[in-house]
């Protein structure tokens, strides 16, 4: 389902499939509709008992989608063929087990146990995580960086490699620029934050709570896994380094 797209290697190797951007478009699709339909119909299931959206569904379906995306990583780890790669792999598995282990709060989702420590002196929805900490600087400003690197990879990269006939902002390593297969995760986060990013003008007033925020981190974290599959396609058809 997911191939279709094909590139040819920058040092002039026979082309290359990638997955397919179309399938991605329309899973992603599907997947926003499917959100939009709880919104209207039943927000209390995205929300989860008490509106604290943690057992939720929005919540349930972030741990997920970071579960596989953490799986691919793992196993793409040991694909790997080059250290840099290999490197490159570790980092992202790192940051994924980090995104999964503040989404459960490492574990007191699960076993509900009491916040305690310095975490009940500095976490603002009183859990055991660093991104609900005082300033932001572990929630917001890593998620603007990732979200910079995103559309630097998805859009301005690929914009770039047209008008300059094949010369992209991060075309070496191969591995490092996401494809245009990526592209609709980054879309559907932006769209999934709009209501909340025109709040203040109450132009989205007349929709049921949700918490926007979170709506956009499910496609932000479905990005982890379309990367990851096309970097996993084109790895596997390159016999060389």
């Amino acid at each position: 389902m997911f191939r279709a797209m094909t590139m040819r290697d920058d040092a002039g190797h026979a082309p290359v499939k990638d997955i397919s951007a179309a399938a991605v478009w329309i899973v992603c699709g599907l997947l926003f509709a499917a959100l939009l339909g709880f919104v209207w119909f039943n927000p209390e299931a995205l929300a989860g008992a008490a509106r604290t959206t943690e057992q939720g569904l929005l919540e349930q379906t972030q741990n997920l989608v970071l579960a596989i995306s953490l799986a691919l990583g793992a196993e793409l780890l040991f694909r790997a063929d080059t250290r840099m790669l290999r490197a490159w792999l570790v980092v992202i598995v790192l940051g994924l087990v980090y995104l999964l282990g503040e989404e459960i709060s490492w574990g007191q989702h699960i076993f509900n146990w009491e916040t305690g420590g310095i975490f009940a002196n500095i976490n603002d929805q009183g859990e055991t995580n660093f991104h609900n900490s005082e300033g932001g600087w572990l929630d917001q400003k890593p998620r603007a960086l990732l979200l910079l690197g995103m559309i630097l990879g998805t859009i301005v990269h690929p914009l770039v490699k047209h008008f300059r006939k094949g010369r992209g902002l991060f075309d070496n390593p191969w591995w490092l620029a996401p494809t245009l297969a990526s592209l609709a995760p980054v879309v559907f986060s932006q769209l999934g934050a709009l209501p909340k990013r025109m709040d203040e003008l109450s132009i989205f007033a007349w929709l049921p709570y949700v918490r926007w925020s979170e709506v956009e981190e499910v496609f932000i974290y479905i990005f982890f896994i379309t990367y990851l599959l096309s970097l996993r396609a084109r790895l596997v058809q390159r016999p060389w380094g």
